[in-house]
């Protein structure tokens, strides 16, 4: 039966009508738009679900998505790391898109990052250093997240040091960045570290790799001075 997680095969998402049917472990749930955890092939996915319906006509929930999605394949195909997108579809009437789910795989021996740099405490200054060389990449690339929380940069290891993978971009952007957006997606970094020496090393050793890293920035002393009136872009207290 299609609502039964258990023994789910990736063939059970080639209809749209039977991928709505499915329940899993609820994680976020809203009128419009949802999140369920389930197993597929013995493995944990993650399935993103968005529809149109009459209460609902005006939030847009499935432009949201399809922007995701879009901005999901930016970063796969950029030299960037999003959600691994296994399985998507859609469907409407006409122009008309009703309903969109797209399926990630989660990644297993990846990480949030609020609880990398918990876990690992003497990799500390390695850590931001590359977080750092990451950061200034992808906003010289021209990508803003708009929510750069830990809760969002899954980290790994790879064979050149830690790897970043980003998640949860509905709400970002590519092409219009600008120093005060950027500004902002590190104030949000800063503000989501609840551990107050953690917050320190970000607006400290971090700050200073980033800046050093984006050649655009020259001394970096005016992105000093919009990043002290940024504003986080969600409240993390």
């Amino acid at each position: 039966m299609p609502g039964m997680t258990d023994g789910l095969t990736i063939d059970a998402f080639r209809n749209i009508r039977d991928v709505f049917a499915i329940t899993g472990d609820d994680m976020r749930v809203h009128k419009g738009r949802s999140v369920v955890m389930v197993t597929v092939d013995g493995k944990t996915h993650y399935l993103k679900r968005f529809w149109l319906s009459p209460s609902q006509l005006f939030k847009r929930h499935v432009a949201r998505g399809f922007h995701e999605m879009g901005m999901i394949d930016w970063l796969n195909g950029n030299g960037f790391a999003g959600p691994r997108i296994v399985r998507r579809g859609w469907a409407g009437i006409g122009p008309l898109r009703l309903r969109l789910f797209f399926l990630m795989e989660e990644m297993p021996d990846e990480m949030p990052l609020e609880a990398c740099w918990r876990r690992y405490p003497q990799e500390r200054d390695g850590l931001m250093a590359d977080l750092a060389s990451f950061a200034a990449r992808l906003h010289d690339a021209g990508f803003v997240h708009t929510d750069f929380s830990e809760r969002h940069i899954l980290v790994g290891r790879g064979d050149h040091g830690w790897t970043f993978r980003l998640i949860d971009v509905e709400r970002a952007d590519v092409g219009r960045v600008t120093d005060a957006r950027v500004a902002n997606d590190l104030a949000t970094l800063a503000a989501s570290v609840m551990d107050e020496a953690l917050r320190e090393c970000v607006n400290g050793a971090f700050l200073d790799a980033y800046i050093a890293r984006r050649a655009s920035l020259g001394g970096g002393a005016g992105f000093r001075a919009l990043l002290a009136k940024a504003t986080p872009t969600k409240s993390f207290y």
